[in-house]
């Protein structure tokens, strides 16, 4: 069920309150056009209406998935450890096998919501995002700055992603095989890794301690074959 909520947010730039209307839950199945907008990157502008002021009004919301079983909690700002462990699964025991993520930007919302819908793991994906990251600045010699998964095609074989370099408004197009995504897998699982009952932080942060776990591995025929990121990084069209 979506829920919302009214709230006075005063105008940086006149001054004046602006009563606004805060979805701090969204079901994809019952608002269609909030998931719409999240896609699109408009669901947090705010203008005012008495001086047009315009800016991002990033707030606490919880976007819940029910037929893909999937919740991501947007927490702007913060980090996994500003959550109070609340044992979800264990007081609320209808959520057990819905995965649970918490964000901390609409971009990384977004992200979520892409890699859930298309079937796939994001322990996965943030592996192959940090491999091709990782060959992206050691090829062109920049610094990236964020990356994030786009698309996925099955049947061409391919997964998308967007990279910004650091200093650049204009992003890189890079793609992986499917086949560089399953190689990530077989490294989570080689780490043994589970999100737990809470919600959890799977971020660049996470695939970094995994990577780092993985090559401190004893050596058996799959990690003498993949001692680093899984990284693919074509150019997507």
């Amino acid at each position: 069920m979506s829920t919302q909520v009214n709230k006075d947010v005063c105008c940086p730039q006149c001054g004046k309150p602006v009563r606004t209307k805060m979805w701090t839950g969204i079901s994809a199945q019952t608002e269609p056009e909030m998931r719409a907008r999240i896609l699109d990157e408009t669901f947090f502008d705010w203008q005012c209406p008495h001086c047009g002021y315009q800016a991002e009004l990033v707030y606490p919301c919880l976007y819940h998935d029910k037929a893909r079983k999937f919740m991501v909690y947007l927490v702007p700002e913060g980090n996994e450890k500003d959550l109070k462990k609340v044992n979800v699964d264990e007081r609320f025991p209808q959520l057990h096998d819905v995965k649970k993520r918490v964000v901390v930007s609409p971009m990384e919302l977004k992200e979520k919501i892409l890699v859930f819908e298309a079937g796939l793991d994001d322990v996965g994906i943030e592996l192959v995002k940090a491999g091709i990251a990782a060959a992206v600045e050691e090829k062109n010699g920049v610094s990236v700055e964020a990356g994030c998964f786009c698309f996925a095609d099955p049947q061409g074989d391919r997964i998308g992603f967007l990279f910004f370099p650091e200093g650049s408004n204009q992003p890189m197009k890079k793609a992986a095989r499917l086949f560089t995504y399953e190689k990530a897998m077989e490294i989570a699982k080689e780490c043994k890794f589970t999100p737990g009952e809470d919600f959890a932080r799977v971020d660049g942060l996470l695939a970094a301690r995994l990577l780092e776990q993985y090559q401190r591995l004893p050596a058996t025929p799959a990690t003498e074959n993949s001692s680093s990121a899984p990284a693919d990084g074509g150019d997507a069209s």
